[in-house]
C-alpha cells in the first residue's frame, strides 16, 4: 500500500500559528519580573531591578531561541541553560529549584499573549468524533511543565490524545525525531497520519 493510499487514522496539529496565535503580554511580563525580582530578594539574592530581568534574562533567551530557530539546527536548543547563563552573569547562580520557579513564573505571564483560535477545539472534536486520534507536534523548547499548564489554560488539554514538545524530545521538526516521537505517543504509524501545520518546511 502506498502513503497516498494508506488509511488516516490520526491527525498531528502544530501549536502556534496553527490552533493558537502569540502576542508578546508586555504588561503580564513586567508583572511577572516584578514577582521574580521580590522572590529573588526575599531568598537572599541581591537582585537587579525587573526591567533588567526582563531585558537581560527573557529577551536574551528569546533572541537565543530566534537565533537557533533561523540557523535551521535540528537539535533543540536547551533555553533552561540558557536561561541559567543569563541569570548567572548577572551574579546570580540560581539552584535549579530557584530557577525552575522563576522559568514557571515567566512561562505563566505568556498566558495573557496567547489566543485560542475559535474553530481549533470543534475542528479537533469532530475529527475525534469521526474515530481518528488527535496529537500536537510543537516546536517549542519552553519549561515542559508550563508547557502543558498553557494548553490546560486554553482550553486543548483535555481534547488531544497526544502532545510532544521539542524541548521534551531534544529535536527540532522536521527532524525525523520528533515525528517518530509524535507518532509513537499517538499510536499510529507514520504512514496513517497527517500533519497540519503553518509551515512547508517544518510541519
Amino acid at each position: 500500500m502506498t502513503a497516498s493510499a494508506a488509511l488516516v487514522s490520526a491527525v498531528l496539529f502544530d501549536y502556534g500559528e496553527t490552533l493558537v496565535s502569540f502576542r508578546r503580554p508586555d504588561a503580564a511580563l513586567a508583572t511577572a519580573y516584578g514577582r521574580i525580582e521580590r522572590s529573588l530578594q526575599a531568598r537572599g539574592w541581591s537582585s537587579p531591578s525587573a526591567a533588567v530581568l526582563l531585558r537581560d534574562v527573557h529577551d536574551r533567551v528569546e533572541d537565543a531561541f530566534v537565533a537557533h530557530q533561523r540557523s535551521g539546527a535540528l537539535e533543540e536548543i536547551d533555553l533552561i541553560a540558557v536561561a541559567r547563563q543569563a541569570y548567572a552573569d548577572l551574579g546570580l547562580a540560581l539552584d535549579e529549584a530557584t530557577l525552575d520557579e522563576t522559568l514557571r513564573i515567566e512561562q505563566e505571564a505568556w498566558w495573557e499573549g496567547v489566543r485560542l483560535d475559535p474553530e481549533a477545539v470543534p475542528a479537533i472534536d469532530g475529527l475525534r468524533a469521526r474515530g481518528l486520534r488527535v496529537g500536537l507536534c510543537s516546536n517549542a523548547p519552553y519549561r515542559i511543565p508550563s508547557m502543558h499548564a498553557q494548553l490546560r489554560q486554553v482550553g486543548l488539554a483535555d481534547h488531544l490524545d497526544s502532545v510532544t514538545f521539542s524541548g521534551q524530545i531534544g529535536w527540532r521538526k522536521p527532524s525525523p525525531r520528533i515525528f517518530r516521537a509524535a507518532s509513537e505517543a499517538l499510536g499510529s504509524p507514520p504512514v496513517e497520519i497527517v500533519m497540519v501545520g503553518d509551515s512547508v518546511s517544518d510541519d
